[in-house]
């Protein structure tokens, strides 16, 4: 419902200050009604009594004790009148009225009447009966309808009781929620892909339960240990029979068989290295990196290129120039390495490096190429390891690593990576890093 609170700790909260008004003003409703049946019975035997009294007294006396009589007070508020026209026509229906009646007549065995003043005038409550003969009246006073209302002390003995209680629930339920959001923080650290472990603390099953996060950390990384050890054990292991297969190669006779068998073997070299390149990048996201220039170490690796016959143009904004990222040299190798082969191999020459600040504490790298680019649909899965759009893609040695590598780097260094079209066609990737001091 959207009328709640969206934490936990404030809907707890209002949950108890809820259940715990609902209680109090069930009780103080309970109370009170029973107030007013006591004071409606209190009324009808103190009415009836009275008019018992005045029933047996009232034939005996003479016209001049009956005036003095009239004249005084009949107790506790009561009037007494003689029938005349001052007395309302209106015949009394409210709830009170009714029900002091109804006592009324049980408790004298006979009929009374009820009258009441019109709307808008202030009257009481005419209650006659019969005595020797002569209509009578009593007349009850407005105040004594209903019961006297609860105490104002007793409504903010509850208020203060409420703000005690909000209190002692907000520390209760703090030190359970408390667990509960750093447990959160700790479950989205582990799908960030950093392994943070939590204190167990709180009630005994948030303590169970960050126990068993934890136990699941410990097996995620004994089993990712166990995976990268492995890899790195298996393209190590085939580096020896390439280097051998090489060296056969090179006493092979045939042109034609010797050409074949050496682009399987830089094939086969070149997917052990891609398979390295992304274990290596897993393990450098958990070292923090001393902040670079990026636009002096991106020129150098984009030299580099230029040196080995690639096309490549690259451009850098005079404000890019003085801005440092956190990326380790090793690291910004692969990356580039990996977008700049990734635009040879299956978009078109000329590759485009940019450097730029588009805005402000965030440094933008661009690579485009001029080729088909990928579907916006098809972008996401592009991005995932060992995958591979087209199945021609599956050639020259590709894996499906070079974006994953990519996306795992940008994602240590705390950038965002994104796949665009490219003005005037081929594929844009967009790389945010963001910048610190050098």
């Amino acid at each position: 419902m959207k009328l709640l609170p969206a934490s936990l700790a404030a809907r707890t909260v209002l949950l108890v200050v809820a259940v715990v008004a609902v209680a109090e003003i069930t009780t103080f409703t309970l109370i009170f009604q029973n107030q007013r049946m006591v004071h409606r019975h209190q009324t009808s035997t103190f009415i009836a009594s009275q008019i018992r009294l005045l029933q047996t007294v009232l034939p005996g006396l003479d016209a001049g004790a009956r005036r003095r009589l009239a004249a005084a007070d009949a107790g506790d508020g009561l009037q007494l009148l003689p029938d005349s026209a001052a007395v309302p026509q209106r015949i009394a229906q409210f709830g009170f009225a009714r029900r002091l009646g109804d006592d009324l007549e049980n408790a004298l065995g006979e009929a009374v009447s009820l009258r009441h003043a019109e709307p808008g005038q202030r009257s009481g409550l005419w209650i006659g009966f019969t005595a020797g003969g002569e209509r009578w009246w009593l007349l009850l006073p407005p105040p004594r309808f209903a019961p006297q209302a609860l105490p104002a002390d007793l409504w903010f003995g509850l208020a203060a009781a409420l703000a005690v209680l909000v209190i002692i629930a907000g520390v209760f339920v703090r030190s359970i929620v408390g667990p509960l959001s750093r447990l959160g923080e700790a479950v989205a650290a582990a799908g960030d892909g950093s392994a943070l472990r939590v204190q167990p603390e709180g009630p005994r099953e948030v303590r169970r339960l960050a126990e068993r996060h934890n136990t699941m950390l410990a097996q995620l990384a004994a089993a990712a240990a166990e995976r990268r050890e492995m890899l790195a054990g298996l393209t190590h292991d085939l580096r020896a029979p390439l280097a051998r297969l090489r060296v056969r190669l090179a006493l092979l006779e045939s042109d034609s068989e010797r050409h074949g068998l050496t682009r399987d073997a830089e094939d086969m070299e070149r997917i052990v290295g891609q398979c390295l390149a992304f274990l290596r990048s897993d393990e450098s996201a958990t070292r923090p990196a001393a902040p670079i220039l990026l636009a002096d170490a991106v020129s150098n690796e984009v030299a580099r290129h230029r040196e080995l016959g690639r096309p490549l143009a690259m451009t850098v904004s005079a404000d890019a120039a003085a801005c440092a990222v956190a990326i380790s040299a090793g690291d910004l190798q692969r990356l580039l390495d990996n977008l700049i082969d990734n635009a040879l191999q299956h978009g078109a020459p000329p590759v485009e490096v940019t450097l730029a600040v588009e805005r402000a504490g965030t440094l933008c790298l661009r690579v485009r190429d001029h080729g088909p680019g990928i579907p916006a649909e098809q972008r996401a899965y592009a991005l995932a390891a060992f995958s591979q759009i087209e199945p021609a893609r599956a050639s020259g040695g590709r894996c499906g690593l070079g974006l994953a590598i990519v996306r795992r780097i940008v994602t240590a260094c705390g950038g965002e990576l994104m796949l665009a079209d490219a003005s005037g066609g081929g594929l844009e990737v967009i790389i945010d890093f963001p910048v610190r001091s050098a």
